[in-house]
């Protein structure tokens, strides 16, 4: 009975072991706060450089990435992120998944990746029609390292108070020339 037991307890350790083993690694680094760097410079730089570590396989079920940059804005912004990263081959470098903007409600942009460069990994998002309202935000860079030697990425956002579309402007001038004829018409009916 003692042989029995001992033989089923070094099964389990040897079976949790090997599990263990192949259990993906998190290669995120903790979360940064980038929004002095839009402060001062309307703009911030960010990235990554990942080196496997010793017993580290590379691979998408292997290792992953969720990084994770915050900032806060106030008042309306237009936003544009972008975000590269050198992939010689399908087993090199990083591989990307995904780039996201986030806030408190979900994904308030996704980004896209531009696939005319093989070689280079490149997504971007941009606010256009939509800018940001003011609030807390996060962006997230999602990926794994797909060799062995390891890859790096880097990125930019930047935000810059929303300008008013010329139609917006026209409407202003418009509606203070109406609130002029009705003032008129108020003076010259006493």
């Amino acid at each position: 009975m003692k042989n029995i037991t001992q033989r089923l307890l070094a099964t389990v350790v040897l079976a949790t072991s090997c599990i263990a083993a192949h259990a993906a690694v998190d290669l995120s680094q903790a979360p940064i706060d980038i929004t002095q760097d839009l402060i001062d410079y309307n703009s911030s730089d960010f990235g990554h450089t990942f080196t496997l570590g010793l017993g580290q396989q590379a691979g998408a079920l292997n290792n992953y990435f969720a990084d994770k940059y915050t900032f806060a804005i106030s008042g309306v912004n237009d936003v544009v992120g972008l975000i590269t990263s050198l992939k010689a081959s399908a087993n090199d470098g990083l591989t990307i998944t995904g780039f996201d903007l986030r806030n408190a409600g979900g994904i308030v942009f996704h980004g896209t990746q531009d696939l005319s460069q093989p070689s280079e990994q490149a997504w971007n998002f941009a606010s256009g029609l939509h800018p940001l309202a003011a609030g807390n935000y996060t962006l997230e860079v999602d990926g794994y390292v797909a060799s062995p030697n390891g890859g790096s990425y880097s990125g930019n956002i930047a935000v810059a108070a929303a300008v008013p579309e010329p139609e917006t402007y026209g409407m202003l001038m418009a509606g203070l020339g109406l609130l002029g004829v009705i003032a008129r018409r108020r003076k010259n009916a006493q």
